[in-house]
């Protein structure tokens, strides 16, 4: 029976885990005698196969892998103090050019959301450090 490349590359995969029909498997044997393109296919899943297999060789690679999620871990920290410290200085100094006055009705005006946001800010970067610090210290590798 004549079959089209087409539908024997779709047999394929089951043709090499065993388990299409006899008759499948008897269609495929023929084909494969006669087409070396859907032959070189076939030997190609073995080849593929034969890849996954050798998996233990990525340990190495799983190790740079944590290393370097560790590295974007703790440079996130970093940022994330030197931004914050940043923040809270320029709150401080805009806080202090903005200044406070007295208005007409005998209330004192000032930029009060100023002081909140330095001690955010601060609160941060302190937080961020100590982790930091913690980290090194300690080796304590699952820290954030």
């Amino acid at each position: 029976m004549k079959v089209s490349c087409d539908v024997v590359k779709d047999l394929l995969p089951l043709y090499h885990d065993n388990v299409c029909s006899i008759d499948s498997c008897r269609l495929i044997e023929e084909h494969i005698d006669k087409c070396e393109e859907c032959k070189n296919e076939l030997e190609a899943y073995d080849i593929e196969i034969k890849g996954l297999n050798n998996m233990d060789k990525l340990e190495p690679l799983r190790g740079i892998s944590k290393k370097w999620k560790r590295d974007k871990k703790t440079s996130f920290l970093k940022g994330m103090a030197i931004i914050s410290s940043v923040g809270s200085i320029l709150s401080i100094i805009l806080y202090n050019l903005n200044g406070s006055y007295v208005d007409e009705n005998g209330y004192l005006v000032e930029a009060f959301g100023f002081i909140p946001l330095a001690y955010f800010f601060g609160l941060i970067a302190l937080v961020s450090v100590i982790i930091l610090i913690v980290k090194r210290i300690t080796g304590w590798k699952n820290i954030m």
